[in-house]
């Protein structure tokens, strides 16, 4: 359950801190968006809030100029989840407007369980590290290491390397890069895959796009929608697929999001407008 719930949470949307080296304050920020979600725990005509998360993003200008941005995910549980575990946990990336991943930061808190995460990339263009990101785009990406820094209760501090060819995405910024996507131009059943860094490991995410439809939540509003299929290459439970409606305009905003539960029904995640 604790990684349903995080998982969907994640989509939809701590005590210790690892090392203060961290990316620096923005001179200002302006706040693009904020949605907020609910998810549900759905069996049969049995239906129960499970969580909510609040997803937010601003662009910030630094000292010298230059913009970032800034997604952030802070999701929590509710009703039936809270009272087998209280879920607290919070995301947050920063990339380049041309959507080059900078830093991601995971702070857990999940029953006595706490962890703190962070991944600090080094982008490498013609084999040299790009110290100035701007106007550098994706295709312009040879690789990506990973430095990854990890504190655990009971467990301490561990550092780990992990590269990938081309751009490597966390479970955050990768859902940015979803919503940049040209849907209009794909066709039913094309695929794309990207690298994600989870935790100290890496795995591949495979989209798959289903076509246009019409996207109906809980409260009877229906949307105009994309759905997209993710699957996660992994043995665990995560690589249950994931069903996502994002709605058709230009900010491609999720939805709804639908992941199936191995006896006990599924977890239904919807915007809150």
């Amino acid at each position: 359950m604790k990684k349903t719930v995080f998982l969907l949470l994640t989509i939809l949307l701590v005590s210790c801190f690892v090392p203060a080296k961290a990316v620096s304050k923005a001179k200002s920020a302006q706040k693009n968006e904020e949605l907020h979600y609910d998810a549900y725990w759905h069996w049969g005509i049995i239906w129960k809030k499970a969580g909510s998360g609040i997803l937010r993003l601003w662009d910030e200008e630094q000292i010298d100029g230059k913009h970032r941005m800034h997604g952030q995910l802070a999701g929590r549980s509710h009703s039936i989840v809270e009272t087998i575990m209280k879920v607290r946990d919070t995301l947050d990336c920063w990339y380049s407007p041309e959507m080059i991943p900078i830093e991601y930061c995971k702070k857990t808190h999940e029953g006595s369980y706490q962890a703190v995460e962070r991944n600090y990339y080094k982008s490498f263009v013609q084999g040299q590290i790009a110290k100035d990101l701007t106007g550098i785009s994706e295709a312009d990406i040879d690789s990506t290491q990973a430095d990854i820094y990890r504190w655990r209760i009971k467990k301490g501090n561990d550092r780990r390397y992990k590269s990938t060819t081309g751009v490597g995405y966390d479970m955050l910024s990768i859902f940015y890069k979803i919503r940049q996507l040209d849907f209009e131009s794909m066709k039913k059943g094309d695929k794309l895959k990207f690298f994600i860094y989870a935790g100290v490991r890496g795995q591949y995410m495979t989209l798959n796009y289903q076509g246009k439809t019409t996207c109906t939540l809980k409260n009877g509003k229906k949307y105009p929608s994309h759905q997209i299929l993710l699957t996660f290459q992994s043995k665990d439970s995560d690589s249950t697929p994931l069903h996502v409606w994002l709605a058709q305009t230009p900010d491609h905003r999720p939805l709804s999001v639908i992941i199936q539960l191995k006896r006990i029904g599924s977890i239904q995640g919807e915007i809150v407008e």
